[in-house]
This record gives C-alpha cells, sequence and structure tokens, in this order.
C-alpha cells in the first residue's frame, strides 16, 4: 500500500497515477484540495487567494482539460500595479509610461546605469541540483557561498537603483517581511520578467503591446471556484481511497507507518507527503534530533486574505489583479475574481480580495485589517463607499509563502535525502518547502507516482 498525507493537488495527482496501486490519502480537512479550495457565502466565492493554472506541461494540459470538459474559461492577463495615484500594466519595469517623469526618469538612468556596471567579481546564483536519482522536483541549489547575491542585489544588478525604489523593493519587502539582503536569490529567474533596453524605452514612453512573463494566459473554472479542480480530481478515484477529517499525528518514517488521531495505524510500501515540512519533521519519531532542529528554523509568510462582496459593478471592469507597492496600503495585491468569471457573484455585484502578508510577530490582527483594507481600497479608487460592502470574509493562511534563505538552503538536502532513503517522498508546495505553481504540484504527484512504480519494477 502506498500512504499519502494530504489530500491537495500533489497527493490527488499521484493517486491518480497510482491507479493501479492500493492507495490510501489522509487529509485533515473535512474537504480535498489543501489551499486549492474555495469558500462560498450569500452567493459569493471566495479562493483560499489567486489560484491561476498556467499549464505549460503538455499531458499535464491535456488531463486538466479532460477533468472538466468545456469547464473552463480561456484567459489572457490583465494584471496591474497601483503607485503614484496611477495604474500601469504589468511588469512595472515595462511599463512606466504613465508615471510622473521624474519617476520615469530614475527608473532608466537607473537600468542603463546596472546595464554599464561591472559584477565586480560577484558570485552567479548556482542552479537547483537533484538530489534523489528518478524525483526531479526534488532539487535545491547548494548551500550559498560567500559573495553569492541576495535578492536585493539581484534585483539592484539586473534592474538599477531606480526600479529598485519605485517597485521592486517596497513591493517585495511587503510580501517577504524582512529586509530583501535576507532573501536570496535562487527563486527569481522564472517568475520576474527582464526586458531589454528597448522594451524598457519604449514602455517609458508609450504604451506597450508586448507581453512578458510566465503567465500571459491561463485557466479558470468557468462555474466559479479553483476548488472545481481538486474535486474532479478525487471524484476519478476509487470510493474510500480519499479519507477526510482523517488527521495523522505520527509518522514513523523507517517502518513506514502512520498513526492517525484515532489510534488507527496505517503502514505502507511507501509514504507520500505533501504536508508542509516543518509539520512533517514535528510529527516524525525517529527523524534525527539535527535534523528536527534544522527543519524547526526553515522560516515562512502568512496570508490574511481579506474578502468582500461588493455591490454594483467594479470599479475597473478588466482588471484581474493589482499589485500596490506603496507602504501607505497594507496590503501587496488585490485580485477581482469575478474579472475571472461573473459566477464569482450575484447578479449585479462583484467581489475584491485583499492579501496582506505577516509574520507571527507583526501580525496587526483581523479586525485591523479589514478596517485598514476597506479605507485602502476607498483611497487607492476601487471601492466608491464603505456601504457597498455587503459581505466580508476574512481568511488567515499561516502557513503562505516559504521564505528562501540562506537557512533553507544548508537545511533542504539532508532533510529531503533522508526522508526518501526512508521510502518518504516530500512532494508539493510545502512538502518540497519551494514556490510553485499548481501544475508544478500535479507533477509532482506525477513523479511520485513513477517514481515508485520504478521502484516495484
Amino acid at each position: 500500500m502506498v500512504v499519502i498525507l494530504g489530500a491537495g493537488l500533489a497527493g490527488l495527482s499521484a493517486a491518480h497515477h497510482l491507479d493501479d496501486r492500493d492507495v490510501v490519502v489522509v487529509e485533515r480537512e473535512s474537504e480535498v484540495g489543501g489551499l486549492c479550495r474555495s469558500l462560498r457565502h450569500d452567493g459569493f466565492t471566495f479562493d483560499y487567494t489567486g489560484h491561476l493554472l498556467h499549464l505549460r506541461d503538455p499531458s499535464i494540459r491535456d488531463w486538466v482539460l479532460e477533468l472538466l470538459p468545456d469547464g473552463y474559461r480561456h484567459l489572457d492577463r490583465s494584471a496591474w500595479i497601483h503607485s503614484c495615484g496611477t495604474l500601469t500594466p504589468y511588469p512595472f519595469q515595462a511599463n512606466t509610461a504613465g508615471l510622473p517623469l521624474e519617476v520615469r526618469l530614475d527608473c532608466l538612468l537607473g537600468f542603463v546605469e546596472a546595464m554599464t556596471r561591472s559584477d565586480g567579481g560577484e558570485r552567479p546564483i548556482p542552479p537547483a541540483e537533484a538530489l534523489v536519482d528518478g524525483l526531479p522536483f526534488l532539487a535545491v541549489s547548494p548551500p550559498p557561498a560567500d559573495g553569492e547575491p541576495s535578492f536585493l542585489d539581484w534585483i539592484l544588478r539586473t534592474f538599477g537603483e531606480g526600479f529598485a525604489r519605485h517597485f521592486f523593493v517596497p513591493y517585495n519587502e511587503k510580501l517577504w517581511r524582512r529586509p530583501l539582503s535576507e532573501v536570496t536569490g535562487d527563486w527569481v529567474s522564472w517568475s520576474i520578467p527582464r526586458p531589454e533596453l528597448a522594451d524598457v524605452l519604449r514602455g517609458a514612453i508609450t504604451r506597450s503591446d508586448k507581453v512578458f512573463g510566465y503567465n500571459p494566459q491561463f485557466l479558470y473554472p468557468r462555474e466559479g471556484g479553483i476548488d472545481h479542480l481538486p474535486r474532479s480530481v478525487a471524484r476519478g478515484l476509487d470510493e474510500g481511497v480519499v479519507r477526510t477529517g482523517c488527521e495523522a499525528v505520527e509518522l514513523d518514517a523507517g517502518r513506514r507507518t502512520v498513526t492517525l488521531a484515532d489510534g488507527e495505524t496505517l503502514s505502507g510500501e511507501h509514504v507520500l507527503a505533501s504536508l508542509p515540512l516543518t509539520a512533517l519533521a514535528r510529527m516524525t519519531t525517529d527523524l534525527p534530533d539535527a535534523l528536527r532542529r534544522a527543519a524547526g528554523e526553515l522560516d515562512h509568510v502568512s496570508i490574511r486574505a481579506v474578502n468582500l462582496g461588493v455591490r454594483g459593478a467594479p470599479v475597473h471592469d478588466t482588471a484581474q489583479w493589482v499589485y500596490f507597492p506603496e507602504p501607505s496600503f497594507p496590503y501587496h495585491r488585490i485580485g477581482l475574481p469575478t474579472a475571472l468569471t461573473p459566477s464569482m457573484a450575484p447578479e449585479g455585484h462583484h467581489s475584491l480580495v485583499a492579501e496582506i502578508a505577516f509574520r507571527p510577530d507583526d501580525d496587526p490582527g483581523a479586525d485591523a485589517s479589514l478596517e485598514q483594507t476597506v479605507d485602502g481600497l476607498v483611497r487607492s479608487g476601487f471601492l466608491r463607499d464603505t456601504g457597498d460592502v455587503v459581505v466580508s470574509r476574512v481568511v488567515d493562511i499561516p502557513l503562505a509563502y516559504v521564505v528562501f534563505d540562506r537557512r533553507r538552503r544548508e537545511v533542504l538536502p539532508d532533510l529531503m535525502r533522508w526522508y526518501v532513503d526512508q521510502g518518504v517522498v516530500p512532494m508539493g508546495r510545502y512538502g518540497t518547502w519551494d514556490y510553485l505553481a499548481m501544475e508544478d504540484s500535479l507533477r509532482h504527484g506525477r513523479e511520485a507516482a513513477r517514481w515508485i512504480a520504478g521502484a516495484a519494477g
């Protein structure tokens, strides 16, 4: 038997791809999906923050499309940045035309200076290395060497001081809740567009139609609610494979034995774990003390999602999400779910969601976050009047973004190898302590299943 901890996308994908094996999926919550879930209230649907399907792997794309035939909207990205009292298209570094002249000059001069400046012998960021044969998703860059650039160094070297000052530093310090010199730069290569000088110059003069980034097109369920995806995967599994409301409390990794909260034990040839790596370490009874202490040093950021149901049409009728770098707003990003599909709200209404990053020692509290969010939305023009808010739901995601720092790179190789040596495979966004899209988690489950099939063969 294969025991899978967690019925998020990675766990459900693994169960799907192990359809010829005896499998049980253990899920603490009452429904599947992990953080790929949705809540519904008075006709409004709110996801656990933004979830969009960017599908590059042809086989994953074909599978996802088969799960909900004709059930997706195919959308072009409409993302914006609120800065200096105006909206400019994403990405900021190629679309400054609407900003004050002094801001554009500051960004342009800094970009040119960064292009011409010598690195002074600065060491590059090393590529990620596979830790285990047959499990390509278990890859991490080696421990950082002296002189390796931080995320802040990468920003300054890539975009210059102007872009850093007006967008990258304030936005990312809001998100990561720490100085960017403490964040490593090994996660940014695929997620942050790097335009050429001609693109930066053109974007400072006029609106550019050139598309940048990894997510210019994406899918979203037509009927509203990203939870349609994990639910459709679960429906394709045999009855009894997924056990919801069933919490795993202990793991003996060497014996591959899982103890549930009611005292029942499950034993498997392999255990696949999409639980947060920190939680997995805490529940593993035979994990060496040094690795347990190291896992406890892995850091993360929490997210508070302030969900609002609003009377009337949206102020901006095309924006899907908007970045807010300026410190005067508590949130780093807002989303407009009804721009993804109108079914996210009752007729004559729309919805807004603001994302506020926090650390346990600087939590402003849910009531203050709600009040500050409503005030910020009114000031920025996205909310006409506070009386238009008909529904408010505040949802905390205690573990939302893993922090890429030096300690992560030092801890992960030994921790991952130890688990795989015991026949336990961490997978998914939080199992591998990584920055992943939904497709990546689906792919992790598939590759873990293939690894098990290879081991059995």
